[in-house]
């Protein structure tokens, strides 16, 4: 489509929600430590990713860790407020959007992404599909194969929450919607000020992106925002596999938490390794402003190839 439009998605009540600068509280940060804390979910609430990820794959640091922090949470807390306050002051972006420009600076919004022209036409769009074929089917079949369900389940949000938009914007008030639906403008704003890049880019950026994470703010960044939508689900089926191996020990049998931890490795590497080629090529069609019929059909191409990976197997 050409012309210039400012799309729903980028409306400036959208842009000024987003650019919010939220507090962190002292109590939820405890709740979180004491419930999730084994899995790195007050870290994770702090935006500290990378220790959030480590103390999930450890449980805590063999609990250690757990204990450490804490007599650190509530300095913690009270480093990232201040940070966020001399954001707002500096009118720099909050501390979710590091990787953006500030506010004042985001007009280009009012208009298509600058890398547009290059990711248009007939032959990307085939391209795109036979990504999403190879992305979904691989997805299903490891699925069938691992019996493990989390990454499934996070690719099937993120198809959900990227065809929801403005579009559903009454579902997207609802509490856990909400903030996956400010996870996924973030994935947008992300996308429309980086060249998502083109079918074989994003097909081979699970394997190339860890790579140039090492000298690269933006690869970097990208991994981070897949890697939020991963900790969610995987904290949330470890409680449920902590609930089980409760009445497992109760039972007199051993739970295999070297096996538990591997399943949290595998989770990771497979929401990053699917939802990132899968993410990324509806977003770019969503930016591209195609027709609600095109993402929607990308989608379904997604949808049957995961239903079709995990038949076969």
């Amino acid at each position: 489509m050409a012309g210039i439009h400012t799309h729903p998605d980028y409306s400036r009540a959208v842009l000024e929600d987003l650019y919010d600068y939220p507090r962190k509280r002292k109590l939820i940060a405890w709740q979180l430590w004491v419930f999730t804390g084994l899995l790195g979910g007050h870290r994770f609430y702090l935006n500290r990713t990378g220790t959030g990820i480590l103390m999930l794959v450890t449980g805590g640091g063999g609990m250690v860790w757990w204990i450490i922090d804490a007599f650190l949470l509530s300095g913690m807390v009270d480093r990232y407020n201040g940070e966020q306050e001399t954001r707002e002051r500096a009118s720099l972006p909050p501390i979710a959007l590091d990787f953006m420009p500030a506010l004042r600076e985001v007009a280009f919004f009012d208009r298509r992404p600058a890398w547009a022209e290059r990711r248009e036409g007939t032959v990307r769009l085939v391209g795109d599909g036979l990504v999403l074929l190879l992305a979904g089917s691989a997805l299903g079949t490891l699925t069938a194969d691992q019996g493990e369900f989390e990454a499934l389940a996070a690719v099937l949000v993120l198809i959900a929450v990227t065809n929801m938009g403005a579009r559903w914007e009454r579902l997207a008030r609802l509490p856990v919607l909400r903030e996956l639906d400010r996870w996924s403008h973030r994935l947008r704003i992300f996308y429309h000020t980086n060249d998502p890049g083109g079918p074989l880019s994003l097909l081979f950026r699970p394997l190339l992106g860890p790579v140039t994470a090492f000298f690269s703010k933006r690869a970097r960044a990208e991994i981070n925002l897949y890697l939020q939508l991963g900790a969610v689900f995987v904290i949330g089926f470890t409680l449920l596999d902590l609930v089980d191996a409760g009445v497992v020990s109760r039972s007199g049998l051993d739970f295999p938490l070297g096996e538990l931890l591997q399943d949290i490795i595998l989770t990771f590497v497979m929401v990053y390794a699917f939802a990132t080629p899968i993410g990324a090529t509806l977003t770019t069609h969503l930016l591209l402003e195609r027709t609600d019929w095109v993402v929607w059909t990308l989608s379904a191409i997604s949808l049957g190839a995961i239903a079709m990976g995990m038949f076969v197997a």
